[in-house]
């Protein structure tokens, strides 16, 4: 007799689905397709060289430290280093405030593990980033949106979402938030609107979870103050990563916050994997310290911004006037919105696919239904050729939509 898996289960396993991003990955594998669905670091921005070299020398001088555990918080000289970094830039914070992850995304579900209960609503961004909520679903968390325009996430929509869930008995405690170069618009929240929203969590006494992964990728000017250096209350929670600004490869990203809530993250995180990657840890630091990864971003600014500047110049010529895009000021992402009479967005997704060029639509990143009509767009992988031939491609799909759409609209 077999064993019925499903059968054995935990009943919160039902809160874990997969992500629709996943989905794709394997696409970016093809060589024939033309990829802008992963939000993946070019693979030719990779340091191979210099990566290689500064491996050779931590493990020749520094091997017994790099390559044992280190501690649960992370090493003391690369949290010493970030947090010294995040004070200059005016987010308060010292080694002892900050713990080292295994990514963000380790930072996300360890937060979700230690604030959220089950059925606790979580107020995220309306369209949010998949990896926010699927970390805090799987604790049983319901996420519910809060709708966005150009300037960021609406206070009014906020104040009007916490009233409601507040008279059912279900108080929001949480707001996550991508504020700079948002996953998956590309929107970069306005300082104003960051005062907006603090002042909001302050009257109704949430917490705030800052997510900011591409802030350093910026290509016009510098990003607003965060909600960590405008926070006076202590409540707002921050998560950095090195997976954007150098390699994703070594799993390096860190969590800052108050003392209570870093001592309950590092029992949770002890029985997750013990500790974080030793090497990559040292690895991490010891080019901190040089000043290469201030150099390697200076780099990337430089590469990304030219790749997206060929998307939007690719759309504006080929895509048709209905179809309107974001403009983002850096990151990796331009969202898309297709208008309400065209097929949903997973429709024009297979006849993309079909021409070998892939995208997200957008349903996945709605916690009410929404995105039918929108996808997101990722320059960062392909080379600035395959962008302009993919958008070209999917301009000609768009506008035989249009005609057909029209069709209809003239037999009616």
């Amino acid at each position: 007799m077999g064993i019925e898996w499903k059968d054995y289960f935990a009943r919160r396993t039902k809160n874990i689905t997969g992500s629709q991003i996943r989905h794709f990955f394997a696409l970016t594998e093809r060589p024939d397709v033309i990829s802008f669905a992963g939000g993946f670091p070019g693979n030719d921005y990779f340091p191979f060289e210099d990566i290689s070299n500064s491996l050779a020398h931590l493990v020749r001088e520094d091997g017994r430290q790099a390559l044992q555990y280190s501690p649960t918080e992370g090493n003391y000289e690369l949290r010493k280093f970030l947090g010294e970094k995040m004070s200059r830039d005016g987010k308060l914070c010292g080694a002892d405030n900050l713990i080292i992850t295994d990514g963000s995304q380790q930072g996300l579900d360890l937060l979700g593990r230690v604030l959220i209960n089950s059925g606790d609503p979580v107020l995220v961004e309306e369209p949010a980033y998949i990896g926010g909520m699927s970390a805090f679903k799987s604790y049983g968390g319901i996420t519910v949106g809060i709708d966005m325009d150009c300037e960021g996430p609406i206070p009014a929509s906020m104040e009007q979402t916490i009233n409601k869930y507040s008279k059912a008995g279900k108080q929001p405690k949480v707001f996550y938030t991508v504020p700079n170069f948002q996953n998956p618009t590309g929107i970069t929240t306005s300082l104003k609107r960051r005062y907006e929203i603090l002042a909001t969590v302050s009257r109704y006494n949430l917490i705030i979870i800052e997510d900011n992964p591409y802030g350093d990728l910026c290509y016009e000017e510098d990003t607003p103050l965060s909600y960590k250096a405008l926070d006076r209350e202590d409540r707002v929670l921050y998560l950095g990563s090195y997976s954007k600004v150098l390699i994703p490869g070594i799993r390096i990203g860190w969590l800052a916050g108050p003392g209570p809530l870093i001592e309950k993250v590092t029992m949770a995180k002890q029985t997750a994997d013990l500790c974080s990657s030793s090497l990559g840890q040292q690895l991490a630091c010891r080019l901190s310290r040089e000043g290469y990864v201030d150099r390697h971003i200076s780099r990337l600014r430089k590469a990304y911004r030219q790749k997206r500047d060929a998307m939007i110049c690719s759309m504006e010529q080929h895509f048709p006037a209905g179809v309107t895009f974001t403009r983002p000021g850096g990151g990796f992402f331009i969202w898309v919105n297709f208008p309400a009479y065209y097929p949903s967005s997973s429709e024009l997704l297979d006849l993309a696919l079909q021409q070998n060029v892939a995208f997200v639509h957008g349903e996945g990143f709605s916690s009410n239904g929404g995105g039918r009509h929108s996808a997101r767009f990722s320059f960062s992988q392909p080379c600035i050729e395959d962008i302009v031939s993919g958008i070209r491609i999917l301009g000609d799909i768009f506008w035989e939509v249009e005609a057909n759409c029209s069709v209809r609209v003239a037999d009616h």
